[in-house]
């Protein structure tokens, strides 16, 4: 079976997205491990079903809806999917001095 692996589509696109910054290292790392965890538990699902063809049992497979949704959700999150990199977007148009911009220049004009 030579398709793609979560992980490999997920390292592709972590490679492409030119916004993330070391400051995403741990989200990143998180996204990696969890879309390993995924592989691997494709891999024991398809073996388990071949097993039980062979054996003559019944074939059941449940997907991990849980690991599927977390993992949207921290591909959402670091502007790997349309709507997160919408989001990205709208964060991006200028809407003047940010909260952080406001409170740094609070300090500096104080501590000078």
């Amino acid at each position: 079976n030579n398709s793609e692996t979560i992980l490999d589509a997920t390292n592709r696109a972590i490679n492409a997205a030119t916004h993330l910054t070391e400051m995403d290292a741990g989200a990143i790392e998180a996204l990696r491990s969890l879309a390993l965890k995924m592989d691997n538990e494709n891999v024991i699902n398809q073996l388990a079903i071949e097993y039980a063809k062979e054996n003559g049992l019944k074939e059941t497979s449940k997907p991990d809806t849980i690991s599927i949704q977390t993992y949207l959700k921290f591909c959402e999150s670091l502007g790997l999917t349309p709507a997160g990199r919408k989001g990205l977007d709208e964060k991006e148009k200028p809407s003047g001095i940010s909260k952080l911009g406001q409170l740094r220049t609070v300090t500096r004009g104080n501590s000078a």
